[in-house]
């Protein structure tokens, strides 16, 4: 009864303690500090109590809190507890000092996993009913060393494996109550019992590790980041943190290390191979985008590649306005048929993001993990999760340098034999006529024969000339940043400089990246961030890839004794006639490429401003909400000059565009939690979004300079009327909400919904509803109570429909007005497209089941998902005849299915003191099927090659990048020659691959690691032009077969009916069989040492004021392990649209990069 009635008076008296010390903190009032003495003297003699009469273990029921707070004293932590609960604590009122800050992010968990999480590794607990006790374990640990015996003194410092140092890590020497405390730099001291001593190292979040010590006094310990498998947070749509083991869909996390070691232009490139059901295809020239796709092609004609989330933010991708059968839309459905040219940079997307500045990206995949983004979510969504600043002493300032070397990762096999010329023959003198760009020529022989300027030269091979053109690009990327925090919030500053040189001379990339990110503790309940970015980016003379005109094509075409070196002269000095200006090269009517990369611009400008502001108000401890409003604004200005005596455009040309895209998103967010029973929990969110976006454009271009060295619009002979893109704006109004349920922390049930209203459907369809619901279970407590083999066994299943809806402007009907009508009327003209005033919104339909396992006490996971997705009245443009004035209709038709599996495999193999060693591995299955079209269209060509033998299509019971092309039918014609089907009529094959894998490795020894990736791509087809174009023109190494005996092509001679006897010369056979594309579709299967990395944390760096450094070693792109395809990487197709995928003609060269990353930490 005594001891009751103490207890009762301890918890009143040490609760009024509390309050006292919450107000003092806010004043910070010295009296109240001592009034305070008596209150610790008796919370220190409660606890003395306490300790002496309560059991080990003691049986309690906890409720569940949640808790969110950054960089706070454990103290604040315990605080928070008492005013969310009925919880009272005990403890000395010393022992929180030199304990580290603590970050925690927790919802709806029960006390003891806080407290686990939060207390060091010396700490004990115990919870009585409402009353909690803490004490540190019978070891004596101080920030000084206390030991008794002086036999050896250890120096040291301990840091986290990225080098930074941890502050308040516990070192103990083993078998004793002996230890130490790092202080605010890492840095410790211990003075040993034992000479052989072993130091055992803990620190809150991660490994705890056994050093055992060698002759050296001064030491650099690294911990890894505990394996939390099961604890594991991820970030999901709308930017909702959420324990992974309750989620009912697939997620996968990447973090920003892991996309920040080996750098490109590009952040998607970083992505690959990494992340199952994930494919990225570019197109290979500098500066270009990506084409990013999550588990298959959901829209025949529509965007099919996956939304683009930065900080909660959606992101503009699409690209650069251009006139409706230009270029830029090469590929597009909208111009079915049209050949296949120049893919544009577009409006940057994901590439327009500094690796630094990336945290984590979350990779959504399927419809039930995207839904809540409603029409934008049907190809899946990638978020990005940049930086804020963290607490450090004074300023965090890291400096990162990374300096590349890029060459071609391969060039095709040229011939070194037979010179330029025809017929087995040397080419006569130029001026004869009848000159040949060709290398059908007589034999290297080094005699003197006729050369292309005019004079004579010993007819030799020139075996590197291609190789030669190119030069060894240097990258440079150096980032700086300057980070703060403390209680009160935080804030980081980046800036990025990237300067590139491509492989081509005088093509260049300058980019420039600024970045200011701040959060502000306004009170304990209102919080505000906001961040500001900043990208320009320039790339000049941009090597064109248009085929048979680009660069590409004319110095992989050069006969096989040019010098490359002398084509440096490609027009005569001082021209003052037209014939002066004309280009000089090695044929007639040939480009010369040196005149393309030197002589001829072509750039492209980029600004980019991204913004958002993020207030975040806590209600209660159970209700809290966000508003956050976001922009997006790009503008891009492509500048594209054929300077004259250009060898298509003899008279010269100009394009000029500028093109301006904008996106603003105001959204909230309610969340609300409540524990129902200790079983039972609810997590419901409701919120809205008002999205606005919207773009404009024009496009001036013109032929026939009047000054032929000034080049300007107005010094144009010619100006095409300007092909203006007024603006266009789409507005989307959505309300949506979600609710998770949990029952006893292994049944989880989600369901959500949103509806969107999009301003670019009719009234009658602008209204559509989207939903998903997902549950998953957490078997491992009844299968594996234990968790003797298994940590987590979980199944989940989840279903989903989501959309994709059309751009604006496409329900009325518009006619164009030429910009010179008929006799110098005002005329008007059908445009390609009849619209549909009655077009819906695709739907993309889904269901997923997946197995989640952790084993072996988390040293091996698997996570296994089959999916089947549906999307239905696809928004498409059939064909209709002439007569009715239009090329297309647009309507919603179709089916198309998209089916696969996906396995991702991790293992943790070594952990020991000095050695770890882990690895991932990843498998992903898609099959693309058209189930309907329409009636009276079982295939639609999107795309045909510019030599007309292969097209791109989508086929009724086959899938979207089917590739159709011409076969030698076994036949010759009358004179020998090999006969090929009658136009592209033949399936080759498809452009989607059949799967892919990655494998993915980390060793780390002591203060040496290395990583390594190997990718693979298997199965799916595409069409070499490349190979086609060398072999027509004699300069490949398969041209060298029938040479010199010709060959009589074994098949029927359909002017004699009869076996053919027809003999005919090499260059005969090559130039027929180069027109039958099925001579060139190759398989796309490659497997590659995609990254390679070794680094080396460089020890005893505060010598010199620095608290760590790190030197790495990098490599990308460093050979192919198995390739199928001849002469191209089958990854580089000719652009980023689904009209152009397993086509490829005369890309740049893959780069294969070496590097050096160093990274200094203030």
């Amino acid at each position: 009864m005594v001891e009751h009635s103490l207890s009762n008076l301890a918890q009143c008296l040490l609760k009024q303690c509390l309050t006292k010390l919450k107000f003092m903190k806010k004043h910070a009032n010295l009296n109240i500090l001592r009034q305070l003495n008596f209150f610790k003297i008796l919370r220190f003699s409660v606890i003395f109590y306490f300790f002496s009469t309560t059991p080990a273990i003691s049986a309690y029921s906890q409720s569940k809190l949640t808790i969110r707070m950054n960089n706070v004293d454990i103290e604040q932590v315990i605080d928070e507890i008492m005013i969310q609960s009925d919880y009272d604590f005990f403890y000395s009122s010393e022992l929180f000092v030199n304990t580290p800050k603590v970050t925690i992010n927790f919802d709806k968990v029960f006390l003891d996993k806080i407290l686990k999480n939060i207390l060091p590794n010396n700490f004990i607990f115990v919870i009585r009913d409402k009353e909690v006790t803490i004490k540190k374990k019978s070891i004596n640990l101080s920030p000084n060393s206390i030991v008794v015996k002086q036999k050896r003194t250890i120096s040291g410092t301990i840091f986290d494996s990225d080098g930074n140092p941890l502050p308040g890590a516990s070192v103990l020497e083993v078998g004793t109550e002996n230890g130490s405390i790092s202080d605010f730099d890492g840095k410790f001291t211990i003075q040993l019992e034992n000479e052989d001593a072993v130091l055992e190292v803990s620190f809150i979040g991660f490994e705890t590790t056994e050093f055992r010590l060698g002759s050296s006094d001064n030491v650099s310990i690294y911990l890894n980041v505990a394996d939390s498998f099961l604890d594991e947070v991820v970030i999901t749509a709308l930017g909702i943190s959420r324990e992974k083991k309750s989620l009912g869909y697939a997620v996968t996390e990447v973090s920003g290390e892991n996309v920040n070691t080996i750098k490109d232009n590009n952040l998607a490139s970083s992505l690959s191979g990494k992340v199952a059901g994930l494919q990225i295809s570019g197109a290979g020239s500098l500066g270009s985008g990506s084409r990013i796709t999550i588990r298959g092609n959901n829209s025949l004609g529509g965007n099919s590649q996956a939304l683009i989330v930065v900080d909660g933010m959606p992101i503009n991708s699409s690209l650069p306005i251009g006139s409706e059968n230009n270029q830029r839309n090469a590929g597009s459905q909208d111009n079915g048929g049209q050949p296949s040219y120049e893919p544009s940079i577009g409006a940057g997307g994901i590439s327009d993001i500094n690796p630094d500045d990336v945290e984590s990206i979350s990779v959504l995949k399927g419809p039930s993990a995207a839904a809540l983004y409603g029409s934008r979510a049907g190809n899946g969504v990638i978020l990005i999760t940049t930086k804020k600043g963290s607490r450090s002493k004074g300023l965090g300032v890291t400096v990162k340098t990374n300096l590349y070397v890029d060459d071609p990762m391969f060039l095709p096999d040229f011939q070194n034999q037979y010179g330029q010329g025809s017929l087995g023959s040397a080419n006569l003198d130029r001026s004869a006529g009848n000159w040949s760009a060709l290398s059908w020529g007589g034999k290297l022989d080094s005699s003197q024969q006729p050369y292309y300027d005019g004079t004579t030269q010993p007819y030799s091979a020139q075996t590197n000339n291609v190789g030669d053109f190119f030069r060894s690009g240097l990258r440079s990327i150096t980032s700086v940043s300057v980070s703060k925090g403390s209680e009160t919030g935080s804030i980081r500053f980046s800036y990025t400089n990237n300067t590139t040189q491509g492989i081509i001379e005088n093509s260049d990339l300058n980019s420039h990246n600024f970045n200011l990110r701040a959060v502000a503790n306004l009170s304990d309940k209102l919080t505000i961030d906001s961040k500001g970015t900043y990208f320009t980016q320039e790339v000049t003379n941009r090597a064109s890839t248009t085929g048979a005109q680009g660069l590409i094509n004319y110095l992989y075409s050069m006969p096989r004794n040019v010098a490359v070196n002398d084509l440096r002269t490609y027009q005569m000095e001082n021209p003052s006639t037209p014939d002066d200006f004309k280009v000089i090269s090695y044929g007639d009517q040939e480009g010369n490429p040196f005149w393309q990369s030197l002589h001829d611009e072509n750039s492209v400008r980029r600004n980019r401003f991204l913004a958002f502001t993020k207030i975040n108000y806590e209600f209660t401890d159970w209700l809290n909400a966000f508003v956050r409003v976001g922009a997006d604004v790009t503008h891009v200005r492509d500048n594209k000059i054929y300077k004259p005596g250009h060898h298509f455009i003899s008279n010269g040309s100009m394009e000029l565009g500028e093109s301006t895209s904008n996106e603003l998103n105001t959204e909230f967010l309610v969340t609300a939690n409540h524990q129902f029973t200790d079983k039972i929990s609810v997590s419901a969110n409701v919120g809205g979004n008002l999205s606005k976006r919207s773009s404009e454009g024009m496009l001036v271009r013109g032929v026939d300079f009047k000054i032929p060295t000034k080049f300007f619009i107005s010094n144009l002979r010619l100006v095409n009327a300007p092909e203006q893109s007024p603006q266009a704006i789409k507005k989307v109004n959505s309300l949506y909400g979600a609710v998770n349920m949990s029952y006893d922390n292994f049944l989880y049930l989600d369901v959500s919904a949103r509806n969107d209203w999009s301003s670019t459907l009719n009234v009658d369809n602008r209204s559509y509803l989207y939903n998903s619901a997902s549950l998953s279970a957490l078997l491992n407590k009844f299968i594996d109570p234990e968790q003797k083999f298994f940590n987590l066994f979980k199944l989940r299943a989840s279903i989903a429909e989501v959309g994709n809806d059309t751009d604006p402007y496409q329900l009325k009907q518009t006619y164009n007005v030429p910009g010179q009508g008929y006799l110098g009327l005002t005329t008007l003209s059908n445009p390609v497209v009849k619209l549909n005033s009655d077009l819906k919104s695709e739907t993309v339909t889904s269901s997923e089941f997946g197995l989640e396992l952790i084993m072996l006490n988390n040293r091996l996971t698997l996570d296994v998902a089959v999916y089947d997705m549906e999307t239905k009245d696809l928004i498409f443009d059939v064909p209709v005849p002439a007569a009715t004035g239009y090329r297309f209709n647009r309507e919603n038709i179709g089916l198309v299915t998209n089916k696969g599996l996906e396995i991702a495999l991790g293992a943790t193999i070594l952990s020991t003191d000095d050695l770890s060693w882990n690895t991932s591995l990843f498998y992903s299955k898609n099959e693309n099927r058209i189930e309907e079209l329409v009636d009276g269209l079982d295939r639609f060509v999107y795309n045909t090659t510019t030599d007309g033998n292969l097209a791109v299509t989508a086929t009724q019971g086959g899938s979207m990048g089917d590739l159709y092309g011409r076969v030698w039918t076994g036949e010759t014609d009358a004179g020998g020659l090999p006969l090929g089907s009658a136009g592209p009529t033949e399936l080759l094959g498809n452009a989607q691959p059949d799967f892919l894998a990655g494998l993915s490795n980390t060793i780390r020894y002591k203060d040496l690691s290395m990583s390594f990736l190997i990718d693979a791509r298997v199965g799916g087809q595409i069409y070499s032009q490349t190979s086609a174009d060398l072999d027509r023109k004699g300069v490949s190494e398969r041209s060298l077969q029938y040479r010199n005996t010709g060959i009589t092509v074994d098949g029927i001679n359909t002017g004699t009916g009869s076996l053919n006897t027809e003999n005919i010369s090499g260059e005969e056979y090559w130039t027929a069989m180069s027109e039958i594309s099925g001579n060139y579709v190759y398989d796309q299967d490659n497997i590659r040492l995609r990254e390679l990395s070794i680094g080396y944390n460089i020890p005893k760096m505060s010598s010199i004021g620095l608290q760590s450094a790190n030197i790495q070693l990098v490599g990308r792109n460093l050979f192919f392990l198995s390739k199928s395809a001849e002469d191209i990487d089958p990854e580089a197709m000719l652009g980023t649209s689904l009209g152009v995928q397993g086509l490829s003609h005369m890309a740049v060269p893959t780069l294969t990069s070496l590097g050096l990353n160093l990274t200094l930490n203030f």
